[in-house]
């Protein structure tokens, strides 16, 4: 008889203090066609929800925080992958992620225990509900309910049976880990390994049927089971052996053949068959085919389906556990490269260890041929020759792809002319690299500035237009960028992003550079599209943070072209805590969109900066404030700006000793007729007898007239003097005065 001896490690877990809530446990069970949990403790109408794979159990007591230990750690119910409890102000409620495509049925117990089952989907419709209005409901000497039916019952070397099965499925499926006799005897509680020796791996599924146990057979293997917590765990390299030597010589014969075979055959030998079939697919690059065989016989979710998916190129779902397990190694993570986009694909590779090493001949030039040109767009050299290295191996002639690595290598190592050679006949060719090598020659064109070839924007637009291909109208937007085209770039690059938000990033980040280098640009018709463009487009674009400098030079160009009102909007959508340099820039922009206050708030917090000092008195004087654009002017550090600013404020606010104050300390040299005029005036109405020397200065060589004029105001002249004349053209010395007021007052 043989033994098996069923330990499973379970980590126990401190369940955490939540202050008033009280907790509820969470029992779990595992039946023949079922799986069960049960909630103690529940009054509410609990309301079940399923989308998929995915179970919400809602309206769950506010109060009450849940015990999942059974579930979560213990895997009492083996059709549960996770459950994890959902808290907010007004709602309680479990998600649970299942491993199959079940359905569920819930009831209430007399007890007010809530009971759900996760059923097989050829079970659902024969199993009949509990009887919810039996009240002899055994329990267990802890108060749980029994979770066992009648049905459950049976003998212990069935139950034996039927738990060594469970846990074959489960090590094949990666959340159990199994260790033979010899490991366990060594560390009862650390498994060694992930399957064990007689396990099979894909090319030698094990039958199955249970396993036959009769008393006469003396103890051989002891399972070690350690519940695996998260949901996705790595496979073993021997779970994801593929065995392809049957294959090498004539596969298309073997292949025929074991067809012929699965087609009558039936039982254990048909799952055998199956296996053995899909792994020969395999081995030989027939991604399409094994998928389709797989999916025939209802193993389209298993990881070898997904291997077959990676093979043929086609999309691996979310709840894939070969593409979405962790850090894994080995076989494991050379077929996450083989699924993988480029940079994840990378980090794959350096993980898995050499594993392609180990795959059929066939399989293995495959495989190294497409990670090869994955590792080229990732620029990952040394990677990308080690690959090319192993692809060519047996191989009399180059396929296109190793062509076009080959000369992807060249063109690194230093021979320029001669990749762009073998690129261009590359792209001439209507194979799988072809629109590699035009993307290649369009960077390539890009970054050394060269002019592309004849017929380049019309090959590389056709492949911008193929579906699917953004890669290419990523590269086509360079190529118009390149020659001064911003707005067909952008155009591009805005398809793109409407397309899916994964790619509104990717045209993102092509597009800054492309309006830097516009904004740079002297020629003004190339600035004024580069601010278009980005006008349109802004909506995706979305300058953040690292681009603060972008958004300034963009606001700096509509500045210019006499738009500070859109100026002011570009800079106003920019970061939430600018600097100081940025706020200036903002303040200008509001007090020449006539946004007074606005650039007043801007300017408060730096009244002892002189730039700010400034606008915060020229936005008082826009408010025709003049008083306080005074004060403020007063108040500036720096002398020259404040002798200005005085100036100019005290002559608008009529305080004239404050303007002649600041008409005095100003650099003569910086003074002009008009500002000279308002001197000699607000010295005149201060008191002044004297034409101040400054504005005398100023007048003598801009306006003799106006020169005497203002001199006569200050003198006792004649009849016949220059203060005559003067009144021949305004009459009276008040007059006079007036006239120039009001001419002069709003500076």
């Amino acid at each position: 008889m043989r033994i098996w001896i069923i330990i499973l490690s379970v980590v126990t877990m401190t369940v955490p203090s939540y202050g008033a809530d009280h907790i509820v446990s969470v029992s779990a069970g595992e039946h023949k066609d079922y799986s069960r949990i049960v909630i103690a403790r529940n009054t509410n109408k609990i309301e079940v929800k399923q989308v998929g794979r995915i179970v919400r159990i809602s309206n769950i007591d506010l109060s009450a925080f849940l015990d999942l230990r059974e579930v979560n750690e213990q895997r009492k119910a083996f059709r549960i992958l996770s459950a994890k409890q959902i808290k907010t102000d007004g709602s309680n409620s479990v998600e649970l992620a299942i491993n199959c495509d079940c359905s569920v049925r819930s009831s209430r117990l007399n007890n007010q225990k809530f009971v759900l089952d996760i059923v097989d989907p050829d079970k659902a419709n024969m199993l009949s509900l509990p009887n919810q209005k039996n009240k002899n409901i055994p329990h267990d000497n802890n108060g749980k309910e029994n979770l066992l039916t009648a049905d459950d019952r049976i003998s212990v070397e069935n139950a034996h049976n039927r738990m060594v099965a469970l846990l074959k499925k489960a090590a094949d499926e990666g959340l159990i880990t199994i260790a033979d006799s010899a490991a366990a005897s060594d560390e009862i509680s650390a498994p060694t390994q992930l399957i064990s020796p007689e396990e099979p791996a894909i090319d030698e599924p094990k039958s199955s049927v249970e396993p036959d146990i009769t008393p006469a057979e003396p103890p051989k293997e002891v399972l070690i089971a350690t519940v695996e917590t998260t949901k996705f765990r790595c496979l073993p390299d021997a779970a994801l052996r593929i065995n392809g030597d049957a294959f090498d010589a004539e596969p298309l014969v073997k292949i025929a053949n074991l067809q012929t075979a699965l087609a009558e055959a039936s039982g254990d030998e048909e799952a055998i068959l199956l296996h053995e079939l899909a792994a020969g697919f395999i081995s030989v690059g027939f991604g399409e085919e094994a998928l389709s065989l797989l999916k025939d016989y209802g193993e389209e979710n298993s990881y070898r389906a997904d291997i077959a998916r990676a093979i043929a190129e086609r999309p691996i779902g979310d709840d894939s556990q070969l593409l979405q397990a962790q850090n894994c190694q080995g076989a494991h993570a050379l077929w996450q490269a083989a699924a993988a986009a480029p940079v994840p694909a990378l980090d794959a590779y350096r993980r898995s260890g050499g594993a392609i090493n180990r795959l059929p001949a066939r399989l293995k030039t495959l495989v190294a041929t497409r990670l090869a040109m994955k590792m080229i767009t990732a620029e990952a050299w040394q990677e990308s020759q080690e690959l090319f290295d192993i692809a060519r191996v047996g191989q009399e002639t180059l396929g296109p792809e190793l062509e076009y690595v080959q000369a992807r290598l060249d063109e690194f190592n230093g021979d320029t002319e001669g990749a762009r050679t073998a690129l261009l006949e590359i792209a001439a060719e209507n194979s799988n690299a072809s629109d590699d090598a035009l993307l290649a020659l369009a960077d390539s064109y890009s970054r050394n500035r060269r002019e592309p070839h004849e017929g380049f924007k019309e090959d590389i637009g056709a492949l911008a237009k193929l579906a699917g291909s953004s890669k290419a109208a990523f590269s086509e937007a360079l190529a118009w960028a390149h020659i001064g085209n911003v707005e067909a770039a952008m155009m591009l690059l805005g398809n793109e992003a409407s397309k899916s938000p994964s790619l509104v990033e990717q045209a993102r980040t092509t597009a800054i550079p492309i309006l830097k280098n516009a904004i740079h640009e002297t020629d003004r018709q190339t600035k004024i599209s580069a601010l278009d463009n980005f006008l349109e487009h802004r909506s995706w674009v979305r300058l953040d943070d690292p681009e603060v400098d972008l958004r300034n030079q963009i606001a700096d160009a509509a500045f210019d072209f006499g738009l500070p009102n859109l100026a002011l909007e570009i800079l106003e959508a920019g970061p939430k805590r600018p600097s100081k340099n940025y706020n200036l820039a903002k303040a200008t922009a509001a007090l020449a969109a006539g946004e007074a206050n606005t650039a007043i708030v801007i300017s408060v917090p730096y009244t002892a900066e002189t730039a700010f000092g400034e606008i915060l008195v020229k936005a008082n004087i826009q408010k025709n404030e003049y008083h306080s654009a005074l004060a403020s002017a007063t108040a500036l550090s720096d002398e020259y700006s404040k002798a200005a600013m005085t100036a100019r404020a005290g002559w608008l606010a009529k305080t004239w000793q404050n303007a002649a104050s600041g008409f005095q300390n100003m650099d003569p040299s910086s003074m002009d007729q008009t500002a000279a005029i308002q001197f000699a005036l607000s010295a005149y109405m201060s008191g002044d007898t004297a034409l101040p020397a400054a504005a005398d200065a100023v007048l003598s060589q801009s306006s003799s007239v106006i020169r005497d004029g203002l001199q006569s105001v200050f003198t006792n002249a004649s009849p016949g003097t220059a203060l005559e004349r003067s009144r021949q053209t305004v009459s009276g010395v008040t007059q006079e005065i007036q006239a120039y007021q009001e001419l002069l007052e709003n500076g």
